[in-house]
C-alpha cells in the first residue's frame, strides 16, 4: 500500500497520471481533475439521478450535451469542447466521462452528488 501511495504521488509530480479518452474518433487525455474542474463538471451533473454505480448514474442524464459539457470541464477546464465532443455518440461520452470521474473516488464522487443537490434544493426553496 505504501509503494502504491508513492507511486500515485511521484507520477502526479512528473505528470504521468492521467487517462486517454475516445470520443468521435478523437483522442483527449483527462488529468486527475482539480476542484475548479470538479466544480464545472459538477454544474452539468447536477441533474443525475441516484443508482446503484457511477456508470448508471451517468447514464441517467440521457443528454448527450449535458454530459460533453461535463467531460469537457474535465478535460479542459472549461466547455469550449462541449459542441466538438456533443459529435460523438451518448455512451463514448459517458464512458469518457466515467474514466474522468474514476480519478476522483468514488466515496468523494458521492459525496459531491449529494452536496451538489442539497445545494439544488437549498437555493430553490422560497424563503419565508
Amino acid at each position: 500500500m505504501e509503494k502504491n501511495a508513492s507511486k500515485i504521488i511521484n507520477a502526479a509530480v512528473l505528470g504521468k497520471d492521467f487517462e486517454t479518452v475516445f470520443v468521435n474518433g478523437n483522442v483527449y487525455v483527462i488529468y486527475p481533475p482539480t476542484i475548479h474542474k470538479i466544480a464545472g463538471a459538477g454544474y452539468y451533473l447536477c441533474d443525475l439521478k441516484e443508482a446503484v454505480t457511477v456508470m448508471d448514474m451517468l447514464r441517467s442524464l440521457k443528454d448527450v450535451e449535458m454530459a460533453s459539457c461535463a467531460l469537457s470541464w474535465l478535460i479542459q477546464g472549461d466547455e469550449n469542447l462541449c459542441e466538438e465532443l456533443s459529435a460523438g455518440t451518448f455512451d463514448e461520452v459517458v464512458e469518457a466521462l466515467a474514466t474522468g470521474l474514476s480519478m476522483v473516488s468514488a466515496e468523494n464522487f458521492y459525496k459531491l452528488s449529494v452536496l451538489a443537490k442539497n445545494v439544488a434544493t437549498l437555493t430553490a426553496k422560497e424563503r419565508s
